[in-house]
């Protein structure tokens, strides 16, 4: 069987050098999990939705005759005002700000935590290689900050969120700190171990809730974070940084999302 997946396809869906890392991670985390082969589908032929802030792409959909029942597995919110419908299969969410927002409290048993932290299933651990990897978003690849500490930091490692996921995985996992703008490379740090830490370089671009609703899953608010004159602050906080990174829980959340995975025949 072939399990039909949606997911955020963006600039990637012509241009195979614009597919996004944490969105095209979706298909290989269900894959490996449900060890059945996954496909691409629309909302409206989908069997199921897992990684991304895709959930507000459900109601857009219904306007148009979407009528479907889907299973929910991690995906989550974007904006305050959202709401989502009770009539989908809801087996995990990315946090408690989802959770909040389905309605008719029809995902309050649904497991909690984002499938990218299943990540290290993908690939065999890598040795260290790099002091601080750097993973901007792809809006803030070109930023003027962002170019700086690139360029000028030999120790910083670029990674690119346009490259293959695996390899962005390996990336990830082959630092000893990680600072990202991307979601999903605080994620993937996360599930390997690695110390990290946020920065926020484009103010009002970059949904806000989804790293609350993230965190969230872990029972903590969202920690420190760098904005976009801070970048070179970390190298004098780098021992601070890593003794304070705390993800409480992630083994029981990395266990909850396998066992929470649907059975779709």
């Amino acid at each position: 069987m072939t399990i039909k997946l949606y997911w955020h396809r963006g600039a990637g869906r012509s241009d195979p050098n614009r597919q996004n890392f944490g969105d095209f991670l979706s298909p290989l985390i269900v894959e490996a999990v449900s060890k059945k082969k996954v496909e691409y589908a629309p909302l409206s032929h989908a069997d199921m939705m897992a990684i991304g802030t895709i959930l507000a792409n459900e109601p857009k959909a219904k306007r148009f005759g979407f009528k479907r029942r889907v299973h929910i597995w991690g995906s989550g919110c974007g904006q305050e005002h959202e709401s989502f419908s009770s009539r989908h299969y809801y087996h995990a969410v990315r946090g408690q700000e989802t959770r909040a927002r389905v309605e008719d409290g029809n995902a309050l048993e649904a497991a909690l935590g984002d499938p990218g932290l299943l990540c290290p299933g993908l690939i065999s651990r890598p040795d260290k290689k790099w002091h601080v990897g750097f993973v901007p978003h792809y809006l803030d690849q070109q930023l003027p900050e962002a170019q700086m500490f690139i360029q000028g930091n030999p120790e910083v490692k670029f990674i690119n969120v346009f490259q293959s996921p695996l390899d962005v995985l390996r990336d990830i996992a082959s630092c000893e700190f990680v600072v990202s703008s991307s979601l999903h490379g605080l994620i993937v740090a996360d599930a390997f171990g690695v110390p990290n830490i946020r920065a926020r370089l484009s103010h009002g671009l970059i949904d806000e809730l989804k790293f609350t609703d993230y965190y969230s899953a872990f029972g903590i608010l969202p920690p420190e974070l760098l904005e976009a004159g801070q970048l070179s602050s970390v190298w004098g906080k780098l021992e601070e940084l890593h003794q304070a990174h705390s993800r409480p829980g992630l083994e029981a959340l990395q266990l909850g999302l396998e066992r929470s995975f649907p059975a779709i025949n």
